[in-house]
């Protein structure tokens, strides 16, 4: 039986459909040879050419089959082919700070992690009606820095969330910045490299091993029973997440 990931960005099951770059070809190749499905996400003029197409970006899911959009083409995506029950949010123009990271907010569990001065209001009014655990931080591109490991524990290179989230009981990883590709930029986030394909195996859009913390990487992960996963082969790269949709229960 197939069902929509009950809390986004960790689902308990193996997954059967994700959000993925429509740009991150080599990743979508391998995930439909596992036999995922792929939602391909387009790119929105709306956006900064690099991160066009990023899932991160332009979509934030709030659990079962509902999320919110940055644009209609995407909604419908989600709403006609996915069956879906997405809205859209009211900002137009995401070209530019902090517009561009309105429904970038980390989701764990009960806990949101994002910037107040950022978050749009369609996804604010979500926060309030699900009444989840809002978490203040600095950085604006929240869930792009954020690798989800499991309810209670996340991977980042942002100091400021992780001081955050060992303050809200969290296990935490703190990398160096950097050593992730990102076009255009001088380099990208680790949550923007990864997703969950089940709740014991995080993949990643390139090869962990070649990140200079791979072995404080690889023991972090099994302390937390849950196991790295290269979905191509040079160094991580950020290609806005790769967010969990559907799974087999």
């Amino acid at each position: 039986m197939r069902q929509w990931v009950e809390s986004p960005n960790l689902p308990k099951h193996p997954v059967t459909a994700v959000a993925v770059s429509s740009q991150a070809h080599d990743v979508i190749a391998a995930l439909e040879q596992m036999k995922i499905r792929v939602l391909r996400v387009p790119i929105a003029k709306q956006f900064a050419e690099p991160v066009a197409s990023h899932a991160d970006m332009q979509c934030h899911l709030t659990g079962h089959n509902r999320g919110i959009c940055a644009n209609t083409q995407l909604q419908d995506i989600f709403c006609k082919q996915y069956g879906g029950d997405f809205c859209r949010t009211s900002i137009g123009d995401f070209l530019s700070y902090p517009k561009d990271c309105s429904l970038n907010a980390a989701r764990v569990g009960p806990f949101i992690f994002a910037n107040p001065k950022c978050v749009c209001s369609e996804l604010k009014n979500s926060i309030h009606q699900l009444g989840l655990t809002f978490v203040p931080v600095h950085q604006g591109y929240t869930k792009c820095s954020m690798a989800v490991v499991k309810k209670n524990a996340i991977m980042t290179a942002d100091a400021g969330i992780a001081a955050a989230a060992r303050k809200v009981g969290f296990d935490v990883l703190l990398l160096q910045p950097g050593h992730v590709v990102l076009s255009g930029y001088s380099y990208g986030f680790i949550g923007g490299t990864c997703g969950k394909l089940s709740s014991d195996v995080l993949a990643f859009a390139g090869s962990v091993k070649m990140h200079p913390q791979a072995a404080e990487i690889f023991k972090f992960l099994k302390k937390h029973n849950v196991k790295a996963f290269s979905l191509c082969e040079g160094p991580l790269q950020d290609i806005g997440g790769i967010l969990p949709l559907i799974e087999n229960k």
